[in-house]
């Protein structure tokens, strides 16, 4: 429910961003490796990248964002 009030409340330039939020949440739940990845980031050293870079990753490996 709170990504359904959250879209509705977001002024329309900013859904895609919205979208993307919450579709990277969507797949962080669903990685086996999600506790070893929620104590790098608490931990300070998760690597990290730029959502470009997430996108081009994707893109070679096959991979769709949300509206694509």
């Amino acid at each position: 429910m709170a990504f359904y009030a959250e879209l509705g409340h977001a002024p329309i330039d900013q859904a895609e961003q919205v979208l993307t939020r919450w579709w990277c949440e969507a797949e962080m739940d669903a990685d086996p490796d999600q506790d070893r990845i929620i104590a790098a980031a608490r931990a300070g050293t998760l690597a990290t990248g730029t959502m470009a870079n997430v996108i081009r990753l994707r893109g070679e490996r096959g991979g769709e964002l949300p509206g694509e």
